[in-house]
């Protein structure tokens, strides 16, 4: 049986937090405006987005009902073990890297994808 802490290592809360930032300003709301639909302070909000906090499910769904998207998107794919969850964080780092560093980073990954592992 898994313990409290070892569920919460299993969420990212990081790009939970990059999803709800990324649905508030699609929706064109500012940190302040979106944490007073919530009903919560717009330092936590940031927090939450920065995943340095780790919310509520009540919280994420209040907030998912202030910038009009659904709880279950939000949370899909949030476990570091999961395909989808890599492919993202590989998306990530990759537009996160400077542009001279860009294709050097495509040549390790094509190198990498050559690698054959046997179980």
């Amino acid at each position: 049986m898994l313990n409290y802490n070892q569920v919460m290592e299993m969420v990212d809360y990081k790009l939970i937090g990059l999803r709800l930032k990324e649905r508030r300003e699609a929706a064109g709301l500012t940190q302040e405006a979106a944490a007073e639909a919530a009903e919560i302070t717009p330092i936590y909000l940031s927090k939450i987005e920065n995943g340095h906090a780790r919310p509520t499910l009540d919280t994420l769904a209040a907030l998912c009902g202030a910038v009009g998207c659904e709880l279950g998107g939000l949370l899909l794919d949030t476990e570091p073990a999961s395909l989808q969850y890599q492919n993202e964080r590989v998306v990530k780092l990759f537009r996160d890297c400077a542009p001279e560093v860009k294709p050097i980073a495509l040549n390790l990954l094509e190198q990498l994808a050559k690698i054959q592992i046997n179980p």
